[in-house]
Parts: C-alpha cells; sequence; structure tokens
C-alpha cells in the first residue's frame, strides 16, 4: 500500500505541475523513488525494443517480398513476350493455310464457271443437233449427212459427260476446302 500511495502521491504532483515536458531527470527521480515504476520503464524499453526488432523484420520480410514479386514479375514478363511470339507464329502458319485454301475456293470457282459456261454450250449444240435430227423428216438429208449429225450429237455428249463429272467434283473440292477453312478459325 506504501507504494501505491507513493505513485498516486507522484501522479498528483505530475498532474499539478501541468503539461510540462518531463525530463531524464523527472524519469530518473521517479524511478529512484519507486522501484516498480522502474521496472514498468525497463519494460517499457524492452518491449520498444522488440517492437523496433519486430518492425524492422517485417519491413525486411516485404522488401524481400516485393523483391520477390518483382523477380517473378519481370520473369513472367520474359516468358509472356516469348510465349507471344510463338503464339504469333502459330497465327501466321494457321492464316496461310487458311489463304491458300481460299485461294485454291477461288480458282476452283474460276474454273468451275468456265466448266459450265462450257458444259451449257455443249448442251446448246446437242438440243441443235438434236433439232435438226428430229427435223430430218421434214428437211431432206442423205444418209451420210445423217449419220454425220448423229455422229456429231454422239461427240458433243461424249464431252458433256466427263465435264459434268469434273463440274460435280470440282464443287466437292470447293464444298471441302470450305469446310476445312471453317476448321482453321
Amino acid at each position: 500500500m506504501k507504494k501505491s500511495a507513493a505513485v498516486s502521491a507522484l501522479l498528483v504532483a505530475l498532474a499539478l505541475a501541468g503539461c510540462s515536458s518531463y525530463g531524464p531527470e523527472e524519469l530518473d527521480r521517479l524511478t529512484k523513488e519507486d522501484p516498480e515504476f522502474k521496472q514498468m520503464i525497463a519494460a517499457r524499453d524492452r518491449m520498444n525494443t522488440q517492437i523496433r526488432l519486430i518492425k524492422d523484420d517485417l519491413l525486411k520480410r516485404k522488401q524481400a517480398a516485393n523483391a520477390e514479386i518483382a523477380r517473378r514479375r519481370a520473369e513472367y514478363d520474359t516468358f509472356a513476350r516469348a510465349e507471344s511470339i510463338k503464339i504469333e507464329k502459330y497465327r501466321a502458319v494457321i492464316d496461310a493455310h487458311r489463304n491458300e485454301l481460299k485461294r485454291e475456293v477461288e480458282t476452283s470457282a474460276a474454273r468451275l464457271e468456265a466448266k459450265e459456261a462450257e458444259l451449257d454450250r455443249l448442251k446448246k449444240s446437242r438440243e441443235e443437233v438434236e433439232k435438226v435430227l428430229s427435223q430430218s423428216g421434214e428437211i431432206a438429208l442423205s444418209k451420210p449427212e445423217r449419220e454425220k449429225w448423229e455422229e456429231r450429237r454422239l461427240l458433243i455428249s461424249e464431252k458433256i459427260r466427263p465435264l459434268e463429272d469434273e463440274i460435280a467434283e470440282t464443287k466437292a473440292a470447293i464444298r471441302l476446302n470450305k469446310r476445312k477453312i471453317s476448321f482453321l478459325r
């Protein structure tokens, strides 16, 4: 109790002294008068030292973590750039394949148009020949002339069949290439 009374008296004295700053002399005097307070100050100093050590350790860890993050970020950025270059190369190859197929479709479409025009011309010729042959009763055709017209119709028909096959194959090739293009997106 004697200590508590001394501490209370000390606090009252400090309060009466006002808001003046307390210097080291005041602290020395208080620690000499109250051994319990001296232990509090010693504990405060140890704890402040520990607080400083903890904060220093936290700061070092944060700096190390930030350095590691920066190193890994730089490592990732380098890796990402290299991978992006690979991606662009792969896309360029895919684009080249798609463009090659598109050119094949365009070339095939032009060939198809020419073959269809030729087929139309041959069919019209065959119709004209058949018309002449059907009117042969009305027109006096000699046997050699009639054979010549029959031979002409046969030749035209022989040209039409393979041309129709080529047209069908060309259309199939165009459809196939268009399907291939759709997969190269």
